[in-house]
């Protein structure tokens, strides 16, 4: 089923987003061999084309797969007391309302694995909701397809121009989160842009992303202890920074500039350090501001 996943994403829907819980994302993005899979916590305050949400019931805790299927089903009543017996349903439940809202053309559930909880979900949603109208499913929320039925949903360049400058303008908003997560937002970036036709929001994309990674560099280098070994390091890597530097302030990445002068400024000279702020790091602040 997975691989099925897989061929289905490169072959029908390039650009449909793939929506796991957060812990799996990583994990995912590897088996399917495709670049947009977010965390549904990620990739809240996005919206996309066509999302897929993946096996978020078989994913669910062992313990909280009966309780969801009886929510599913109605098998409580607002006097049992269901929300202080699983409050963890709770935060699920917003979980999955923050994945379904991040779709705004076409949505589909894919469970790879059965579930207590997934079966519950299917029999919920291409079930009418009131008892009466069981049988017809005319009003049902949804329906099951097979994989192999559904046609090609492609996106034109502009909409992948659009999902690519959503992540770009994530990375260099996210000041908070690590170079690991910036660096999955250039690289789903970079993989919509090539599909957009944009050589030059490739090579923007793809210059902020050499500067995370010299920045994630110079905060894990073990430095050589002898200073003649110091020296020659520290030119190489002033030398580096300069040239990137100087290639973002071209592109008008200011906050990824000013970012990467604050990685390096503390292992340079006082002198340099003093210089920097004169002539890029003060101009740089006015521009953000």
């Amino acid at each position: 089923q997975v691989q099925q996943l897989s061929t289905f994403l490169k072959e029908k829907m390039p650009g449909a987003v793939v929506l796991t819980h957060d812990d799996s994302a990583a994990s995912w993005s590897e088996k399917l061999d495709h670049r947009l899979v977010y965390g549904i916590r990620e990739a809240k305050g996005m919206e996309f084309k066509t999302v897929i949400i993946l096996n978020f019931f078989a994913e669910l805790p062992s313990s909280l797969q009966k309780p969801w299927r009886d929510l599913l089903l109605s098998r409580y009543g607002e006097e049992d007391g269901f929300q202080q017996k699983f409050p963890l349903v709770e935060t699920h439940l917003k979980l999955i309302y923050t994945g379904v809202t991040r779709c705004i053309d076409q949505l589909f559930f894919a469970e790879t694995a059965s579930s207590v909880s997934g079966d519950a979900a299917v029999r919920w949603l291409t079930t009418t909701s009131t008892t009466a109208d069981r049988g017809n499913t005319s009003g049902a929320l949804a329906t099951i397809n097979d994989v192999n039925d559904l046609e090609a949903m492609s996106m034109t360049n502009d909409e992948f121009c659009v999902v690519g400058i959503d992540n770009a303008e994530l990375a260099e908003s996210s000041s908070e989160v690590s170079h690991e997560v910036v660096l999955n937002y250039l690289d789903r970036a970079i993989h919509c842009f090539l599909k957009a036709q944009s050589p030059e929001l490739v090579a923007k994309a793809k210059l902020h992303s050499q500067s995370v990674r010299l920045r994630d560099r110079l905060a894990h280098t073990k430095y050589p202890t002898t200073a003649g070994e110091m020296e020659e390091e520290m030119e190489e890597l002033e030398k580096e920074a300069a040239q990137i530097t100087s290639a973002l302030l071209r592109e008008n990445l200011f906050i990824e500039s000013e970012n990467l002068l604050n990685s390096i400024t503390s292992l340079v000279s006082p002198y340099t350090q003093q210089k920097l702020e004169e002539c890029i790091t003060s101009p740089i602040h006015i521009l953000n501001a």
